[in-house]
């Protein structure tokens, strides 16, 4: 792999190396892009107290998740390597791995969690932090390993680009430090330093109602960034005569500016003391003494925490187009060598190292005063950049995959029928647990059929159409149900507990954020779908994407020893049935009067007004029945897509999968719809009291194990039939035959 390794003071080289093996914890990550930070300048030149040389440097970046791509590498002496024996930064590059995964950013810190400043929320005060491109390897480098905790998970692209990206870290850095502000609505803030963060620190006072001004002193530097300044609205000057300000930011190293900074501010102002002087300088104890008499309240400010790195992706969508006018250039990896004293200088903007082989972005001179890129510019990318493309290669992916799916072999099926009837009991007397010891055998190709690991995964996503008033709950009980999974409160987390199951949640689309959780998985597609009542749920690249992010998640469990024999699907999101309903009336031909039931628990008036809504969106998008990618895309969900994509793998990799109620039921539906040779993998786990659930299954020939009138979800239905099923397969491979007791035969 390619890597910038900084082996001394002012010894910054490029390098081959090979890829790092991840320990426990950390994730091995492909790096999209990376930002040289001043911090890695002043590395580059000074040394840090943290640093051990040599180290690659490199704390802003934006990287894809490289698990499951890594089983086509072997890895010897904590290094990976090819099955083919190339070169690791050859077999690398056969990986086309930044299109359509998850990207994310990196919260830069790994703090012990358990400090009295990490138990209050405040990591980055943590005396035992480990920080990436200090304690441990950074992101100038093809590939990272970093803390799988420290994973902050990006939108699509087309919300935030990989460069824009590359700002999530200095923009946690300056959330910090407004935390500390508490600024109102009409404050005035001065600025010291007109540099990137100087102007991310303006965006953001901008942004919460305050009037910033920033000081810059650098003609040069004032003509540079003349675009954000026109694009935003922001005051920019060399000096002023103004005071009393509510806030100073001090946003550069110069001594002096943090001097004038104290006399600037108002008495019973606010001073953030957010970036550290030049070391070895001197300010006036006269000045310091103002803070005393005008009761200036300091703030120092260091870092950032999770939830300010959280935060700072919520700014990146909000604010992209003016942090686009930021970025001074995109640049080769190598070209990162020679930057370090244009960086130091101060008198540029930020600068992206581009680990992407082959793309050519934007000449950050020619842009927009929007910030987008001209016209011209278009076409100047590769194949790699192409959206098509990238979107083509997620389909083209999905349905690679698909084509792999064999149908169940039934030549088993006689002799499992033999075994069951000749047990100790009258034909056909254990109803449904023969039907499944015998399904089992067939999926399994084995007169011993087993479950001895079983997994559960529930997708949660959002729905834009509740803006339709189509369920009794509000859309944020979605996020907060998943904070109750997560906490282990749910009845599904009783049954998983009760039966052993592995559980994990999918956020595919859920409208809030988490924190890291060791049973979350982050697969976030957008923050809900979009209305489907007036415009379609999905974009054609959500879709693939989110259907790929189901088949991943799979993918990525089914591995060596520890693979699932069975895996349960299970739902949350609130106007998923909703979703549901108009999915099994689009492919069954049933009215949405027939399709809508109460859900949530909604009245009379509501399922009335609920299959108005399905019935109008029918009539709108007309999606094609024989499509399931349309179907998904005009009236699915996100969670719905990913577990379309997650039944889709199992069956390409011989796994039997229990649906739960109505959601999971549609998405198999779509599956099917799909791919029909997945049929034989498919169990039912109950049978919901929604009317479009009977209706599914009956379509798919599917009869469920269990009828205990549920409508929760969430999967419990699952849950309970996959410790049937591992019932069903003990009575096959442990019950007497008739001729094991000496049992004689009903003539």
């Amino acid at each position: 792999m390619k890597r910038l390794l900084l082996k001394g003071l002012e010894q910054l080289e490029a390098e081959e190396s090979e890829i790092p093996l991840p320990p426990t914890g950390f994730s091995l990550l492909r790096v999209l892009c990376c930002a040289i930070c001043k911090t890695d300048a002043k590395m580059w030149s000074q040394g840090h107290r943290d640093l051990v040389f040599p180290r690659v440097p490199g704390h802003e970046m934006v990287v894809v998740d490289f698990r499951g791509h890594t089983d086509d590498l072997y890895h010897i002496d904590g290094k990976y390597h090819t099955a083919a024996g190339v070169d690791n930064h050859d077999g690398a590059s056969r990986y086309n791995l930044d299109s359509g995964q998850q990207r994310y950013v990196v919260w830069p810190g790994q703090s012990c969690g358990n400090c009295r400043y990490c138990l209050e929320g405040r990591e980055n005060l943590c005396e035992e932090m480990k920080i990436t491109g200090f304690h441990h390897d950074g992101g100038f480098a093809q590939f990272i390993v970093v803390p799988t905790s420290s994973l902050v998970p990006l939108p699509p692209s087309d919300l935030i680009s990989d460069t824009v990206g590359c700002f999530a870290e200095p923009v946690g850095c300056i959330l910090n430090a407004l935390d500390k502000l508490r600024l109102k609505k009409g404050e005035r803030v001065i600025i010291y330093g007109g540099g990137t963060v100087g102007l991310i620190a303006a965006l953001a006072c901008l942004n919460v109602g305050a009037l910033p001004s920033v000081v810059e002193k650098k003609e040069e530097k004032i003509e540079k960034i003349a675009p954000f300044l026109e694009a935003t609205g922001i005051l920019c000057f060399k000096d002023t005569v103004e005071s009393e300000f509510d806030a100073v930011i001090n946003c550069c190293a110069d001594h002096t500016a943090f001097d004038l900074g104290i006399v600037k501010v108002a008495r019973g102002g606010k001073f953030s003391f957010f970036s550290g002087i030049t070391k070895n300088e001197h300010v006036e104890t006269n000045l310091i003494n103002l803070l005393h008499y005008k009761e200036v309240e300091l703030a120092g400010a260091y870092g950032l925490t999770r939830k300010n790195m959280l935060d700072a992706v919520s700014f990146l969508e909000a604010n992209s187009r003016f942090l686009e006018l930021l970025v001074e250039d995109v640049v080769a990896p190598e070209k990162g060598v020679e930057l370090m004293p244009q960086v130091l200088s101060g008198s540029h903007l930020k600068y992206i190292l581009d680990f992407r082989e082959g793309k050519i972005l934007h000449d950050s001179k020619e842009k927009r005063v929007d910030g987008r890129a001209p016209e011209s510019q278009k076409d100047l990318t590769d194949s790699t950049t192409n959206i098509d493309q990238v979107v083509d290669s997620d389909e083209r992916w999905c349905r690679s995959l698909i084509s792999t799916v064999t149908p169940v072999n039934q030549t088993i099926r006689p002799a499992a029928q033999g075994k069951i009837d000749n047990k100790t009991k009258p034909l056909g007397a254990l109803g449904t647990l023969e039907d499944l010891a015998i399904q089992m055998s067939m999926i399994q190709q084995t007169l011993f059929p087993r479950v001895e690991r079983s997994a559960l995964f529930v997708f949660a996503g959002d729905h834009g159409v509740t803006e339709e008033g189509v369920s009794a709950y509000p859309s944020e009980v979605t996020r907060q149900m998943v904070k109750n999974f997560l906490d282990g409160g749910a009845a599904i987390n009783v049954l998983c507990r009760h039966h052993d199951i592995t559980m994990k949640i999918v956020d595919m689309g859920v409208n809030g954020e988490f924190e890291d959780h060791p049973d979350l998985i982050k697969r976030k597609v957008r923050k809900g779908t979009r209305n489907f009542a007036i415009e379609p749920a999905m974009t054609h690249e959500e879709v693939f994407l989110a259907v790929r992010h189901g088949m991943e998640i799979f993918l990525e469990t089914h591995c060596g020893a520890s693979s699932p024999d069975i895996v349960g699907l299970g739902e949350m999101g609130i106007g998923n049935t909703t979703s549901a309903s108009a999915i099994i009336s689009a492919i069954t031909g049933i009215t949405p009067e027939q399709a809508t039931g109460r859900g949530t628990g909604i009245d009379d008036k509501g399922v009335e007004h609920k299959a108005e809504v399905i019935q109008k969106a029918l009539n709108f998008h007309r999606p094609d029945s024989s499509d399931g990618f349309d179907i998904l895309r005009k009236v699915g969900g996100y969670e719905i897509a990913g577990i379309t994509g997650a039944v889709l793998a199992a069956a390409s990799k011989g796994c039997a999968v229990v649906l739960d109620g109505v959601i999971s039921t549609a998405a198999a539906l779509v599956a099917l719809l799909i791919n029909p040779e997945i049929r034989g993998y498919l169990i039912s786990g109950h049978r919901s009291v929604e009317t479009a659930h009977s209706v599914a299954l009956d379509h798919m020939g599917l009869k469920p194990v269990i009828d205990f009138g549920m409508r929760l979800g969430e999967g419990t239905g699952a849950a309970l039939t996959i410790n049937t099923t591992q019932a069903a397969c003990k009575l096959m491979c442990e019950m007497a035959s008739f001729d094991d007791a000496a049992i004689s035969r009903q003539r």
